[in-house]
């Protein structure tokens, strides 16, 4: 017998799929996954069925599609009755192009074309070659004519602007002319009820200004200053206080003095209501000065009488870092800025190299103050009978204003106050 061989499996696909009985892949299967990857995106629109809603990728797969049963039937539908399928693909054209415009749009003035392009780039909106307006031109005429939106044709092209003719924006406009129409009725009023009070007064008549005439033997015309009348109070004050001093035998020189101070004392407290009605000092502000009075205050009972009135002990060296303590200078630009000792000139002045600006400045140690680094952090002692020596910061006590410190030698040195010790540069 003979053998006669079948048809083979490319030849059985091919049949197939000219029959169209062709299965589809299977969902997640690697032809399903291929397919879905090259239909990703916007493809040309003229290999786009609206009827079917199916996008082609080449002009070979649009001609099968054309040929498929599922068109075919589709367009026997369109041709029972077409102006009812354009119509309904117009509407949803304009009702999605109206929803872009107003979410998106809504308060500007836009290029037709960029609106276009906007809301063509969802793959699946409905296409423009399937409604009732050929070009994009007709459809923005088509807008303007309804009141939808304001156009303007300029030469880069048509450009849109969205009217909201929502019933809350009608609201809102009512509203807002209700109120512009309230506030015109009640400045007539006001300006009517002006009319009648001047009606009412009688004719206005205005001041007339003449020179000033004097006669022969008039007195001279006196005038009293404040700071002059305030001076010769303090002078017959004062002669009135000699003349008793001579009566009683008691020193004129103290009660002068006594009188000067009482009236500084009653300015200075004047001054300070007056400013203190300007300005309140904040929460921050009165610890930092509470907590400046209390160091201030545990520094002169630590030096006692030891303590010079020509700035104390000197404590400047190179290699220091200090924080400047002149609000004066510069306007207070360097007010508790930190610097690094560059220089130190005699015992009490040093050139102080400024760490933000970088600024040479020469200061005097009473306008310095000493910097408490981090624990861990490298310091020198300034102050006591360790003085020149440097240590490591150990700890920090807030509640007695001291310090702990460890020498290079080992010993450990407790209840160094804030300024026995200082930050070394480096």
């Amino acid at each position: 017998c003979l053998f006669l061989p079948g048809p083979s499996h490319t030849q059985v696909y091919w049949k197939q799929r000219k029959e169209g009985a062709m299965p589809k892949q299977e969902v997640g299967s690697t032809k399903w996954l291929g397919n879905k990857m090259k239909a990703k995106g916007l493809q040309k629109l003229r290999w786009y069925c609206q009827m079917c809603q199916k996008q082609c990728r080449d002009e070979n797969g649009f001609k099968c599609h054309r040929m498929s049963d599922g068109h075919q039937r589709q367009m026997q539908l369109f041709v029972q009755d077409p102006n009812r399928f354009m119509d309904d693909f117009s509407q949803e054209f304009e009702a999605g192009f109206m929803q872009l415009m107003g979410h998106t749009y809504r308060s500007t003035r836009t290029l037709a074309n960029t609106c276009y392009t906007d809301f063509i780039s969802n793959r699946h909106h409905t296409h423009m070659n399937s409604t009732i307006w050929v070009t994009l031109s007709n459809f923005v005429q088509y807008l303007g004519r309804t009141h939808q939106c304001k156009i303007d044709k300029t030469p880069k092209g048509w450009y849109l602007q969205y009217i909201d003719n929502t019933p809350e924006a009608q609201m809102r406009q009512k509203a807002q002319q209700e109120l512009e129409q309230k506030e015109l009725k009640q400045e007539v009023s006001h300006e009517s009820f002006l009319a009648q009070q001047v009606a009412d007064a009688g004719e206005f008549q205005e001041s007339e200004f003449t020179e000033l005439q004097r006669k022969e033997g008039d007195a001279p015309i006196k005038i009293s200053m404040s700071a002059a009348a305030a001076a010769a109070k303090v002078a017959a004050a004062s002669a009135a206080a000699m003349a008793a001093s001579k009566l009683l035998g008691e020193d004129v020189l103290e009660q002068a003095f006594g009188a000067h101070s009482a009236s500084s004392g009653s300015r200075e407290k004047k001054e300070g209501k007056e400013s203190g009605k300007e300005r309140k000092m904040t929460v921050m502000e009165s610890v930092r000065l509470e907590h400046e009075e209390a160091k201030r205050r545990k520094i002169e009972v630590e030096q006692g009488p030891s303590s010079s009135e020509e700035g104390g002990e000197p404590w400047l060296a190179a290699g220091l870092v200090v924080k400047v303590m002149h609000q004066e200078l510069a306007g207070g630009k360097y007010h508790r800025k930190k610097g690094i000792v560059e220089k130190v000139r005699g015992q009490f002045t040093a050139d102080v190299r400024m760490t933000e600006t970088k600024d040479l400045i020469r200061l005097e140690q009473e306008m310095l103050e000493t910097v408490i680094p981090n624990v861990g952090k490298r310091v020198r002692i300034v102050k006591g009978f360790r003085k020149g020596d440097y240590a490591t910061m150990r700890a920090v006590d807030i509640a007695s204003f001291s310090i702990n410190v460890e020498c290079e030698d080992g010993t450990l040195l407790e209840g160094l106050g804030y300024d026995q010790v200082c930050k070394v540069d480096g």
